[in-house]
């Protein structure tokens, strides 16, 4: 690993105010003539410059259109939008507009636009009427006043006077135009009106004339004039219905005079079913007869002459009847056969009708194709026959949406070179440059300064002056710890582990990876381990306290930490490497060798032959008021961290460790200070508040 240049374990200032203060008070008098000059230059131009006058012209594009009439405009307004309102500066900026301003108000022979000064002597300015237009467009500046509907024209002119004639005439053609523009769309649409409108009569008259043709063709008469095809399909299929109700009737009356039969019995159920006067008579007679016979036989006997004749007669009777149920049946037979053809016949016309109107309705579809196109021809007619005479009676009627609310008026002050602006900016400037130029010559060597010393000279005595006898460890700084002070070190140690865990404790690990940073720039790049020596100034447990929280932040960092804790009281080589329950870091306890006065020195490898698996061994040693302790026991040790208490003194501190371990080695001696936690459960949670008392 790098480490880090540090002077007396003291960060270097990133920026040295007093140091750039002192070089700029030794080089003020080139500060001051580079403020002079700037304003000389200033003055200069003041003097050579000739005044540019403005001239601004306000345009309201007002989005509302006044309507004089209920009429649907030809050529609409602008539009509400913020794009339609920010397009007319393009069009007010437009090559035609300006320069027909340009054209109207005679500048080609303009000597402030036709003469390019110095560009021109060079030849690069440019002569004739495009330069001269270009020059004027240059001075011409549209803008829209924020997201308003507002539009500024403003002009620049040596002339106040032209400024604002200038600006006025771009307002006066940009009005113009769009009443134009409005004017010429009205002409240009009510001309292609007239020339459409024969041509849609004439698609009218067409589209009528073939309708008709075609109504007349296939026979569609009016519904209202009576005796279309449904009127007679309906008349006809009452008619079928009557003849099947006929037919019906006569077939049943046949099939019940045929089951009747022609004996007396049967032509009385038939008397039933038709009515007949020679039936009537018949039946009369046969009765009579029948009667007369029944009379007789009592008396006479069977061969009696009158018994024969009354036999005979009655005989003849019956003869007469059976042939009039006869006639009967074959006259009722043919009332249902007539009946028969009748239905089909009207069934059969039934049918004609109803093709013809399939037929009709297939022609009505066609019909009403042929009406829809006429009447659309004839709206269109009526649209634009319309719409021509709205147009033509626009004219006139349309007001501009472009209103003037400013007029342009000849501005009493330049707006260019100003003298309360160019001085003071001017002077800044200078004193910029001076400053960067007396910064980047540097500080006055001695040889340049003026006799005497400096007022800041007598009272800064640079660091590499202090004598080598009070050269004192490199502060780390003040860390508070949480936990309880009165609480036991185990328990500070979690609670400590628990601020690195747990949301909030940002600050507290932050604080902590800077500290093992800057004892990280203490060490000499090698192959690790890296044994470092925490001691405490007294009994305590600082010791442990502060190697928890350096092992904590070397794991955070990635780092494989073990923890040696050196003791009067463990057994030799201890109990092995065991994972502390408080810090969660491996934890060896070892024994120091030989008896107090005369103890063995800490070798590493000793007892411990997996070392190698580490990168940094933290060693807790004993205090450093203990009369035993002598640095020869820590050979090994690449950086000793003595742990001071916040109630220490730190001079009595640096004393003790001159007179422990002299001035040799103070590059890889440190202190740092611990002190319980004064805002325990503050909002900010700021738990390790490095005090800066680097010294």
């Amino acid at each position: 690993m790098a480490a880090q240049q540090m002077e007396k374990g003291t960060f270097p200032p990133l920026f040295d105010v007093g140091s750039v203060w002192r070089t700029l008070w030794q080089r003020r008098l080139a500060v001051l003539a580079s403020v002079g000059v700037a304003v000389l230059l200033a003055a200069l131009y003041l003097a050579v410059t000739k005044p540019t006058y403005t001239a601004t012209a306000s345009i309201l594009i007002d989005p509302r259109d006044a309507r004089s009439t209920r009429f649907e405009s030809v050529l609409p307004g602008i539009g509400p939008d913020s794009a339609a309102v920010a397009s007319q500066v393009f069009v007010i900026e437009s090559r035609d507009l300006l320069m027909a301003v340009f054209e109207s108000e005679g500048l080609a022979g303009d000597p402030e636009f036709a003469d390019g000064g110095l560009l021109s002597f060079f030849g690069s300015g440019g002569t004739g009427k495009d330069a001269a237009f270009k020059r004027f467009e240059k001075r011409i500046s549209v803008e829209r006043a924020g997201l308003t509907y507002v539009i500024e024209v403003s002009v620049k002119s040596e002339a106040a006077d032209k400024a604002a004639r200038i600006a006025n005439a771009i307002v006066d053609y940009y009005k113009a135009g769009l009443a134009g523009d409005r004017e010429s769309a009205n002409s240009d649409v009510s001309a292609l009106l007239a020339d459409r409108v024969g041509t849609l009569q004439r698609n009218v008259a067409e589209a009528e004339r073939t309708a008709g043709d075609f109504k007349v063709r296939h026979g569609l008469l009016d519904p209202a004039a009576g005796g279309t095809l449904q009127s007679q399909i309906d008349q006809l299929t009452v008619q079928v219905i009557a003849a099947r109700a006929g037919a019906d009737q006569a077939k049943d009356k046949y099939d019940q005079a045929a089951a009747a039969g022609a004996s007396p019995a049967g032509l009385a159920r038939l008397s039933q079913i038709v009515s007949s006067d020679a039936i009537d008579t018949l039946r009369t007679d046969y009765n009579q007869r029948a009667a007369a016979l029944a009379s007789a036989e009592t008396v006479y006997q069977s061969r009696h002459p009158t018994i024969r004749r009354l036999r005979s007669e009655l005989e003849k009777t019956a003869g007469l009847m059976a042939a009039e149920a006869g006639r009967i049946q074959q006259e009722l037979n043919a009332k249902h056969d007539l009946s028969k053809q009748t239905v089909a016949a009207l069934e059969a016309k039934l049918e004609t009708l109803r093709e013809k109107s399939r037929a009709a309705d297939a022609a009505r579809v066609e019909l009403r194709r042929l009406e829809a196109t006429a009447q659309a021809a004839r709206t269109v007619l009526d649209d634009v026959l319309k719409r021509a005479e709205e147009t033509s009676q626009m004219r006139g009627l349309q007001f501009s949406e472009a209103k003037v609310i400013g007029f342009a008026a000849p501005p009493v002050q330049p707006t260019w070179p100003t003298p309360l602006l160019l001085l003071p900016v001017s002077a800044a400037l200078g004193l910029l440059v001076g400053c960067g130029i007396a910064i980047l010559r540097g500080p006055v060597e001695r040889a340049e300064r003026n006799p005497g010393p400096e007022p800041d000279e007598a009272v800064v005595t640079p660091r590499r002056l202090v004598p080598r006898s009070d050269a004192v460890p490199i502060s780390l700084g003040r860390y508070e710890l949480p936990g309880l002070a009165s609480a036991g070190a185990a328990s500070r140690i979690r609670a400590m582990r628990r601020r690195f865990l747990q949301r909030g404790g940002e600050a507290f690990s932050q604080e902590t990876l800077k500290l093992v940073r800057r004892i990280l720039a203490l060490l000499t790049e090698h192959a690790p381990p890296y044994v470092l020596l925490v001691s405490p100034l007294r009994n305590g447990p600082d010791a442990k306290l502060a190697g928890a929280m350096i092992g904590i932040g070397l794991q955070q960092a990635g780092q494989n930490v073990l923890v040696i804790e050196l003791s009067d009281t463990a057994p030799e080589l201890g109990a092995g490497v065991f994972i502390n329950g408080a810090s969660g870091l491996p934890t060896l306890v070892r024994a120091f060798g030989g008896e107090k006065g005369r103890r063995t020195p800490f070798a590493l490898g000793a007892g411990l032959a997996d070392t190698g698996d580490y990168d940094f061994v933290l060693l807790l040693g004993p205090p450093l008021s203990d009369a035993d302790w002598d640095a020869a026991l820590f050979s090994d040790v690449e950086c000793m961290l003595f742990v001071l208490d916040a109630a220490d003194d730190a001079a009595e501190a640096n004393g003790l460790l001159r007179q422990r371990l002299g001035n040799e080695g103070t590059a890889r001696r440190a202190t740092l200070v611990l002190a319980p936690e004064r805002a325990a459960g503050a909002a900010n949670d700021t738990i390790v508040r490095w005090r800066g008392s680097m010294r």
